[in-house]
Protein backbone atom coordinates (compact mmCIF):
# COMPACT_ATOMS: atom_id res chain seq x y z
CA UNK A 1 0.00 0.00 0.00
CA UNK A 2 2.90 2.26 0.53
CA UNK A 3 4.90 1.74 -2.42
CA UNK A 4 1.48 2.05 -4.66
CA UNK A 5 0.72 5.49 -2.61
CA UNK A 6 4.13 6.38 -3.37
CA UNK A 7 4.43 5.42 -7.41
CA UNK A 8 0.65 8.02 -7.49
CA UNK A 9 2.33 10.22 -5.50
CA UNK A 10 -0.26 11.47 -3.53
CA UNK A 11 -1.52 10.00 0.05
CA UNK A 12 -5.50 9.16 0.60
CA UNK A 13 -5.64 12.95 2.82
CA UNK A 14 -4.82 14.41 0.21
CA UNK A 15 -7.31 12.87 -1.52
CA UNK A 16 -9.93 12.90 0.92
CA UNK A 17 -12.91 16.34 0.89
CA UNK A 18 -11.72 19.41 3.34
CA UNK A 19 -12.88 19.21 6.72
CA UNK A 20 -15.16 21.79 6.48
CA UNK A 21 -17.98 23.75 9.36
CA UNK A 22 -20.02 25.61 7.18
CA UNK A 23 -23.28 24.28 5.89
CA UNK A 24 -23.10 25.07 2.35
CA UNK A 25 -20.16 25.51 0.41
CA UNK A 26 -19.60 26.20 -3.57
CA UNK A 27 -15.76 26.28 -5.24
CA UNK A 28 -15.80 27.09 -9.40
CA UNK A 29 -12.77 27.35 -11.59
CA UNK A 30 -13.99 30.87 -13.58
CA UNK A 31 -12.13 30.25 -16.48
CA UNK A 32 -13.28 26.81 -16.98
CA UNK A 33 -16.58 27.10 -15.22
CA UNK A 34 -16.29 23.86 -13.69
CA UNK A 35 -17.34 22.79 -10.03
CA UNK A 36 -14.24 22.05 -7.78
CA UNK A 37 -15.92 21.34 -5.00
CA UNK A 38 -19.83 21.46 -3.68
CA UNK A 39 -22.10 20.64 -0.60
CA UNK A 40 -25.87 21.81 -0.18
CA UNK A 41 -24.62 24.66 -2.50
CA UNK A 42 -28.45 24.90 -4.11
CA UNK A 43 -30.14 25.16 -0.27
CA UNK A 44 -31.64 28.13 0.34
CA UNK A 45 -30.04 30.03 3.64
CA UNK A 46 -29.98 32.93 4.95
CA UNK A 47 -26.46 35.14 3.69
CA UNK A 48 -26.23 38.05 6.16
CA UNK A 49 -24.20 40.91 5.17
CA UNK A 50 -23.51 39.41 1.64
CA UNK A 51 -26.49 41.20 0.77
CA UNK A 52 -24.02 44.29 0.62
CA UNK A 53 -22.63 43.18 -3.05
CA UNK A 54 -25.80 43.30 -4.56
CA UNK A 55 -26.57 46.70 -3.02
CA UNK A 56 -23.75 47.97 -4.18
CA UNK A 57 -23.39 46.24 -7.57
CA UNK A 58 -26.83 48.56 -7.45
CA UNK A 59 -25.42 52.14 -6.98
CA UNK A 60 -22.76 51.24 -9.13
CA UNK A 61 -25.02 50.29 -11.14
CA UNK A 62 -26.69 53.96 -11.07
CA UNK A 63 -23.58 55.84 -11.73
CA UNK A 64 -22.85 56.48 -8.20
CA UNK A 65 -20.38 59.77 -8.04
CA UNK A 66 -17.67 58.54 -6.56
CA UNK A 67 -15.97 62.12 -4.85
CA UNK A 68 -19.40 63.65 -4.11
CA UNK A 69 -19.98 63.90 -0.40
CA UNK A 70 -22.78 61.64 1.31
CA UNK A 71 -24.26 63.09 4.84
CA UNK A 72 -25.04 60.03 7.51
CA UNK A 73 -28.33 61.00 8.73
CA UNK A 74 -31.42 59.51 10.92
CA UNK A 75 -32.69 57.46 8.08
CA UNK A 76 -29.18 55.69 8.14
CA UNK A 77 -29.58 54.73 11.56
CA UNK A 78 -32.58 53.69 11.89
CA UNK A 79 -31.40 50.94 9.22
CA UNK A 80 -28.59 50.15 10.72
CA UNK A 81 -30.52 49.10 13.92
CA UNK A 82 -30.28 45.66 15.39
CA UNK A 83 -26.95 45.53 13.45
CA UNK A 84 -22.75 46.06 14.11
CA UNK A 85 -21.83 48.47 15.76
CA UNK A 86 -20.92 51.63 13.09
CA UNK A 87 -17.92 54.12 12.80
CA UNK A 88 -19.50 56.75 11.08
CA UNK A 89 -21.28 59.47 12.64
CA UNK A 90 -24.52 60.87 12.04
CA UNK A 91 -24.59 64.48 10.31
CA UNK A 92 -20.97 64.52 9.03
CA UNK A 93 -20.51 63.65 5.33
CA UNK A 94 -18.12 61.72 4.04
CA UNK A 95 -17.23 61.29 0.43
CA UNK A 96 -18.72 58.00 -1.70
CA UNK A 97 -15.40 55.93 -2.36
CA UNK A 98 -15.07 56.61 1.31
CA UNK A 99 -18.53 55.02 2.29
CA UNK A 100 -17.89 51.74 -0.56
CA UNK A 101 -14.95 50.95 2.18
CA UNK A 102 -17.09 51.04 4.78
CA UNK A 103 -19.79 49.17 3.85
CA UNK A 104 -17.25 46.14 1.79
CA UNK A 105 -14.21 45.81 4.17
CA UNK A 106 -15.71 46.64 7.22
CA UNK A 107 -19.50 46.03 7.08
CA UNK A 108 -20.53 48.97 8.01
CA UNK A 109 -25.02 48.63 7.71
CA UNK A 110 -25.32 53.38 8.08
CA UNK A 111 -22.75 53.39 4.60
CA UNK A 112 -25.06 51.02 2.36
CA UNK A 113 -27.90 53.25 3.23
CA UNK A 114 -26.12 56.48 2.87
CA UNK A 115 -24.65 55.28 -0.80
CA UNK A 116 -28.44 54.24 -1.40
CA UNK A 117 -29.54 57.96 -0.77
CA UNK A 118 -26.74 59.12 -3.12
CA UNK A 119 -28.27 57.50 -6.01
CA UNK A 120 -31.69 58.67 -4.88
CA UNK A 121 -32.87 55.35 -3.84
CA UNK A 122 -34.55 55.04 -0.11
CA UNK A 123 -33.81 52.33 2.09
CA UNK A 124 -36.72 50.96 0.28
CA UNK A 125 -36.24 51.80 -2.95
CA UNK A 126 -32.90 50.00 -2.70
CA UNK A 127 -33.98 46.05 -2.10
CA UNK A 128 -36.67 46.81 -4.42
CA UNK A 129 -33.74 47.50 -6.69
CA UNK A 130 -31.58 44.49 -5.22
CA UNK A 131 -34.33 42.84 -6.09
CA UNK A 132 -34.78 43.68 -9.39
CA UNK A 133 -31.42 43.02 -10.53
CA UNK A 134 -31.25 39.29 -8.97
CA UNK A 135 -34.18 38.60 -11.06
CA UNK A 136 -32.34 39.99 -14.48
CA UNK A 137 -29.65 37.83 -13.34
CA UNK A 138 -31.45 34.61 -13.19
CA UNK A 139 -31.44 34.14 -9.65
CA UNK A 140 -34.43 32.40 -8.65
CA UNK A 141 -33.57 31.77 -5.59
CA UNK A 142 -32.97 34.90 -4.38
CA UNK A 143 -34.74 37.57 -2.47
CA UNK A 144 -33.93 40.33 -0.40
CA UNK A 145 -35.95 41.81 2.29
CA UNK A 146 -33.88 44.68 4.09
CA UNK A 147 -30.66 46.39 2.26
CA UNK A 148 -27.75 45.64 4.83
CA UNK A 149 -27.72 42.03 5.99
CA UNK A 150 -29.73 41.79 9.55
CA UNK A 151 -32.76 40.72 7.97
CA UNK A 152 -33.04 36.86 8.18
CA UNK A 153 -34.96 37.16 5.52
CA UNK A 154 -32.51 37.94 3.09
CA UNK A 155 -31.77 34.62 1.70
CA UNK A 156 -30.00 32.53 -1.42
CA UNK A 157 -27.43 29.87 -1.89
CA UNK A 158 -23.81 29.51 -2.37
CA UNK A 159 -24.28 29.34 -5.78
CA UNK A 160 -26.57 32.03 -6.30
CA UNK A 161 -24.11 34.17 -4.10
CA UNK A 162 -21.61 32.99 -6.33
CA UNK A 163 -22.70 34.47 -9.33
CA UNK A 164 -22.98 38.10 -7.30
CA UNK A 165 -19.44 37.89 -5.73
CA UNK A 166 -17.96 37.34 -9.19
CA UNK A 167 -20.06 39.98 -10.49
CA UNK A 168 -18.96 42.37 -8.17
CA UNK A 169 -15.16 41.40 -9.07
CA UNK A 170 -15.32 42.95 -12.56
CA UNK A 171 -16.46 46.24 -11.35
CA UNK A 172 -12.74 47.88 -11.32
CA UNK A 173 -13.52 49.75 -8.50
CA UNK A 174 -15.34 47.48 -6.43
CA UNK A 175 -12.33 44.90 -6.77
CA UNK A 176 -10.20 47.76 -5.47
CA UNK A 177 -12.17 48.41 -2.29
CA UNK A 178 -12.29 44.72 -1.85
CA UNK A 179 -8.45 43.54 -2.56
CA UNK A 180 -7.12 45.95 0.39
CA UNK A 181 -6.27 44.94 3.61
CA UNK A 182 -6.85 48.40 5.58
CA UNK A 183 -8.42 51.83 5.01
CA UNK A 184 -8.32 55.40 6.68
CA UNK A 185 -11.65 57.87 5.72
CA UNK A 186 -10.97 60.76 6.47
CA UNK A 187 -14.76 62.96 6.58
CA UNK A 188 -15.21 66.17 4.58
CA UNK A 189 -17.26 67.33 7.15
CA UNK A 190 -16.17 66.32 10.80
CA UNK A 191 -12.69 65.95 12.40
CA UNK A 192 -12.14 61.99 13.11
CA UNK A 193 -10.28 59.72 10.83
CA UNK A 194 -11.70 56.46 10.59
CA UNK A 195 -9.28 53.25 10.17
CA UNK A 196 -11.18 50.22 9.26
CA UNK A 197 -9.36 46.66 8.54
CA UNK A 198 -10.70 44.22 5.90
CA UNK A 199 -13.00 42.25 8.08
CA UNK A 200 -11.32 39.00 5.72
CA UNK A 201 -8.11 38.60 7.75
CA UNK A 202 -7.17 36.66 4.73
CA UNK A 203 -6.75 39.59 2.44
CA UNK A 204 -3.14 40.27 1.99
CA UNK A 205 -1.83 37.20 4.20
CA UNK A 206 -2.01 34.29 2.36
CA UNK A 207 0.66 33.18 0.56
CA UNK A 208 0.25 31.95 -2.99
CA UNK A 209 -3.41 33.95 -2.75
CA UNK A 210 -4.72 37.24 -3.77
CA UNK A 211 -8.09 37.87 -2.99
CA UNK A 212 -9.69 39.71 -6.00
CA UNK A 213 -12.71 40.22 -4.07
CA UNK A 214 -14.24 39.03 -0.56
CA UNK A 215 -17.21 40.20 1.95
CA UNK A 216 -17.81 38.20 5.29
CA UNK A 217 -21.37 38.11 6.80
CA UNK A 218 -22.95 37.04 10.14
CA UNK A 219 -26.37 36.82 11.53
CA UNK A 220 -28.04 34.13 14.06
CA UNK A 221 -30.13 32.64 11.05
CA UNK A 222 -27.03 32.60 8.46
CA UNK A 223 -24.16 31.71 10.65
CA UNK A 224 -20.92 33.11 9.37
CA UNK A 225 -20.34 33.74 5.70
CA UNK A 226 -17.65 34.27 3.18
CA UNK A 227 -18.00 34.94 -0.64
CA UNK A 228 -14.58 35.21 -2.14
CA UNK A 229 -13.04 36.13 -5.44
CA UNK A 230 -9.58 34.43 -5.52
CA UNK A 231 -6.29 33.81 -7.76
CA UNK A 232 -4.84 30.86 -6.30
CA UNK A 233 -1.43 30.38 -7.69
CA UNK A 234 -1.12 27.19 -10.37
CA UNK A 235 -4.63 27.03 -10.61
CA UNK A 236 -5.99 30.72 -11.57
CA UNK A 237 -8.90 32.36 -10.54
CA UNK A 238 -11.64 30.49 -7.92
CA UNK A 239 -14.96 31.85 -6.76
CA UNK A 240 -15.78 30.16 -3.54
CA UNK A 241 -18.51 30.46 -0.61
CA UNK A 242 -19.25 29.37 2.52
CA UNK A 243 -22.50 29.52 4.56
CA UNK A 244 -23.03 28.77 7.56
CA UNK A 245 -19.63 28.42 9.16
CA UNK A 246 -19.86 27.37 12.88
CA UNK A 247 -17.97 31.11 14.44
CA UNK A 248 -15.69 33.59 13.38
CA UNK A 249 -12.53 31.70 14.00
CA UNK A 250 -14.17 28.77 11.68
CA UNK A 251 -14.88 30.91 8.97
CA UNK A 252 -11.32 31.38 8.71
CA UNK A 253 -10.38 28.02 9.45
CA UNK A 254 -12.90 26.92 6.96
CA UNK A 255 -11.42 28.66 4.21
CA UNK A 256 -7.97 28.28 5.07
CA UNK A 257 -8.55 24.51 4.51
CA UNK A 258 -10.39 25.29 1.46
CA UNK A 259 -7.80 27.26 -0.25
CA UNK A 260 -5.02 24.25 0.60
CA UNK A 261 -7.31 21.22 -0.93
CA UNK A 262 -7.99 23.51 -4.28
CA UNK A 263 -4.24 23.97 -4.18
CA UNK A 264 -3.55 20.21 -3.74
CA UNK A 265 -6.51 18.28 -5.46
CA UNK A 266 -8.16 21.72 -7.94
CA UNK A 267 -6.10 20.83 -10.92
CA UNK A 268 -7.26 17.56 -10.92
CA UNK A 269 -10.88 17.90 -10.39
CA UNK A 270 -10.79 20.74 -13.11
CA UNK A 271 -8.94 17.61 -15.18
CA UNK A 272 -11.87 15.38 -14.68
CA UNK A 273 -9.72 12.66 -12.59
CA UNK A 274 -10.96 11.61 -9.28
Amino acid sequence: MLVTVALLGRSPAAAAKPKLTAKAVLAVHNKTGKVIYARNANVVRSIASLTKLQAMLVVRQRRLKLKQGTKITRADHKVALRGCRTRLELKWVYRNIDLLHAALMASDNRAVSALGRAVKLSANGLVQAMNELARRMGLRKTTFRGPVGISHGNKSTAWEVSRIVRMASKDVVLRKVMGKRSYTVKPLRGYLKVHYRNTNPLVGRTPGVRFVASKTGFNDAAGYCLAAVAKIRRLGEVTFVLLGSKSKLSRVLDSRRLIKWLRSEGRAKIAGSS
